[in-house]
């Protein structure tokens, strides 16, 4: 059962993989299947780390609302980060702001994104007063591994991408 389901959510993170990483090396917009490709990234990600830290059903309980609403906060806040950079991009393009503009609009990035640095670390901390101290161990492993192959995955369909073309 363990090797099924391995094998499974290999196959839904190559899948969900293959959706994020643009292969003609352009500048993509937030759609609906980046939202979709975010919604699965959570829940692989919600999934395995309920494996790995082997969640009690209470501790689900209490910390998935949570890590929800976690992920909530940080779209809504990577949405205006984009959206902020999107601006910016333009202003550098259009090569026509004023210098206080610049300031403005690259202190409004770094706001956004201290903010979503804040909302992690806030769920991290409620995250560790539900844990046990082994399973804060397994969450710090778990975390660092899971995001290093997202980015060993994202990064090898890149490079593949760039040879079809």
């Amino acid at each position: 059962m363990n090797k099924k389901f391995l094998a499974i959510g290999f196959f839904a993170f190559t899948f969900i993989l293959l959706s994020i990483v643009p292969l003609s090396g352009q500048e993509t917009h937030p759609g609906p299947g980046q939202r979709n490709l975010r919604q699965n990234l959570f829940t692989l990600r919600a999934l395995r780390m309920t494996q790995v830290l082997e969640l009690t059903e209470q501790q689900t309980a209490a910390i998935f609302p949570e890590l929800n609403r976690a992920e909530k906060d940080k779209a809504e806040l990577q949405k205006q980060l984009a959206a902020e950079i999107r601006n910016l991009r333009q202003l550098i393009k259009e090569g026509q702001a004023r210098d206080e503009e610049f300031e403005s609009r690259v202190g409004r990035v770094r706001e956004l994104r201290h903010k979503i640095q804040e909302r992690d670390q806030a769920f991290e901390n409620f995250l560790f007063s539900q844990l046990t101290s082994i399973q804060k161990a397994r969450y710090i492993i778990f975390s660092l591994e899971f995001n290093r192959a997202i980015m060993e995955r994202a990064q090898h369909l890149r490079q593949a991408g760039q040879k079809i073309k």
